[in-house]
């Protein structure tokens, strides 16, 4: 076995993250940080009426979409793999949840319910990414 795949049993019965998945899940996590800062700045653009915003915000939305898939896909991967909580896996798919009501409220509501999205959207891939490298080495 390669230590990207190898795994091996912790004092609590569960297996010790491979590697891979382990990385898979924090590289997605980074990205989907990453996405949320680029849409703030977009969004701030956008308020601002800065010409072509509203296409950067809008690809940042699929770039988003993308990376918190996955997140949900790493985060499932990781916690089958470790027989971890199955907590990471609902506030991933809870991102991925809300960044699809984003995107339609952005297009079709006002800023009363797009903005509160963001909120929500922010501290869970922020909560995320902190636990991938802090939590889930240590749970998993």
């Amino acid at each position: 076995m390669s230590s990207s795949t190898a795994s091996t049993r912790t004092a609590s019965g569960r297996s010790a993250a491979p590697t891979g998945v382990l990385r898979l899940f924090q590289g997605a996590a980074v990205l989907s940080v990453f996405v949320v800062v680029l849409q703030f700045l977009s969004a701030g653009q956008l308020l601002s009426g800065t010409s072509g915003a509203e296409g950067v915000h809008a690809g940042g939305a699929v770039a988003l979409h993308v990376v918190q898939g996955l997140a949900v896909v790493a985060a499932l991967v990781l916690q089958r793999a470790t027989r971890g909580p199955v907590w990471p896996t609902a506030l991933a798919l809870l991102a991925l949840a809300v960044g699809f009501v984003q995107a339609w409220t952005g297009d079709h509501t006002g800023l009363a319910v797009h903005v509160p999205g963001a909120v929500v959207t922010t501290v869970v891939t922020v909560w995320l990414a902190a636990w991938a490298f802090g939590g889930a080495r240590r749970t998993a």
